[in-house]
C-alpha cells in the first residue's frame, strides 16, 4: 500500500512513517520544513519533498498525484501554542480549515485527517464522538471547522482521527515532556504554568491506530488517547524522577493562563471495538523519553 503523509517534517508524522515502513508499506512524506538533525529524526530517513502546502499547493498536489497514494494522512497544521492564535488567528485558519477543504475537493483516494480532542474543549469526564463540540481557543474553532467541513461532505473515503495530547522522542522543546526532559539534562529550570490535566499518548500508540484504520478503511470519527488524564505536575514529577531528580529540581511552578481548559479527557471505545488499544504505559514513555534525553544531551 502507498502512504502519503503531509506534515511528515514533524515528530508525529516521522514517526508514522517509520512505523508504516517496517511493514512493508511504501511511503512519501510531504512537508514545509528541511529535514531536522539527527535528535529529532532519530536518525530514520524516509522519501521526503518539501513544499509549504499553503504557498504552494498545487505543485504539491501534481507532486502527490504522481506518487499515487493509496491513503492520504495529514497531519499539516498550524499548531504551535494555543494561545497563539488569539494573536494571528488567520494562520491557523488559512492551515487548519482551508488546507483539509482543499485536499477533500481533489480526493481521489482514502484520506484520513488528524484533528484534535481540544475541539471538545474541557470535560469532567470521557468524552465521545458524539458528544458536543465546545472550543475554546481559535486554535480548537480551526480544527473543529476542517472536521465539520468534511463531515458534512459524506464521504466514505473520509476518516477523521482526534488523539489526545501525544508526545515521542525528537518532539519540540516546547512541548511538556521533551520540555521537562530538556531541564533534568540541561540544569534550566522550566516554568510550570498552571494544574491542568491531560490525557497523553505515546505517538507510536497513535501510529498504530493510524495503521488500524487503514487497514480497515471505517469512515467517520474516532478519538484515540490514553483510558484517563494526568496532571501536568504529575507528569513533570515522572521525567524529574526518571532522572533521579525531583520537581523543584527542573521547574518553578506558576500560575496558569485565564480561561485555561482544566481537563481534555477522550473516551477510545469506539476504535477499541476495532481491536486497537495503548500498549505503552505513561511511565514507559516517560522513560523512553528520558533514553532519548541522554542520547542526544549534547545536541538538542
Amino acid at each position: 500500500m502507498k502512504v502519503c503523509i503531509l506534515g511528515a517534517g514533524g515528530c508525529f508524522g516521522q514517526n508514522l512513517a517509520q512505523y508504516l515502513t517496517q511493514f512493508g508499506y511504501q511511503v512519501l512524506g510531504i512537508g514545509r520544513s528541511m529535514p531536522k538533525a539527527e535528535p529529532y529524526t532519530l536518525g530514520f530517513r524516509f522519501e521526503y519533498h518539501i513544499f509549504h502546502l499553503i504557498e504552494h499547493f498545487d505543485l504539491a498536489w501534481e507532486d502527490i498525484q504522481r506518487f499515487n497514494p493509496d491513503v492520504i494522512v495529514s497531519f499539516a497544521a498550524h499548531a504551535g501554542l494555543v494561545p497563539q492564535s488569539w494573536v494571528y488567528p488567520e494562520a491557523f485558519y488559512a492551515t487548519n480549515t482551508l488546507l483539509p477543504v482543499k485536499i477533500a475537493q481533489r480526493l481521489k483516494c482514502r484520506y484520513i485527517h488528524i484533528g484534535s480532542s481540544e475541539v471538545y474543549g474541557s470535560n469532567t469526564g470521557p468524552v465521545n464522538e458524539e458528544s458536543p463540540i465546545r472550543c475554546s481557543s481559535p486554535y480548537a474553532v480551526s480544527k473543529a471547522a476542517a472536521d465539520l467541513h468534511l463531515m458534512t461532505l459524506k464521504d466514505s473515503r473520509i476518516t477523521i482521527v482526534r488523539p489526545s495530547n501525544c508526545y515521542c522522542p525528537g518532539q519540540a522543546l516546547y512541548r511538556l515532556i521533551p520540555r521537562a526532559v530538556y531541564s533534568a539534562i540541561s540544569g534550566t529550570k522550566m516554568l510550570l504554568a498552571g494544574t491542568a490535566q491531560k490525557s497523553y499518548l505515546h505517538a507510536e500508540d497513535l501510529s498504530s491506530a493510524i495503521e488500524l484504520l487503514m487497514r480497515k478503511t471505517e469512515p467517520g470519527v474516532f478519538n484515540v488517547g490514553p483510558e484517563s488524564p494526568v496532571g501536568i505536575h504529575k507528569v513533570v514529577s515522572m521525567v524529574a524522577e526518571a532522572f533521579e531528580m525531583g520537581l523543584d529540581d527542573i521547574c518553578e511552578v506558576t500560575e496558569g493562563r485565564k480561561n485555561e481548559d482544566q481537563c481534555y479527557w477522550i473516551s477510545s471505545e469506539k476504535i477499541m471495538r476495532l481491536g486497537w488499544k495503548p500498549v505503552i504505559s505513561l511511565k514507559d514513555g516517560i522513560e523512553d523519553m528520558a533514553r532519548w534525553g541522554r542520547k542526544y544531551s549534547e545536541k538538542i
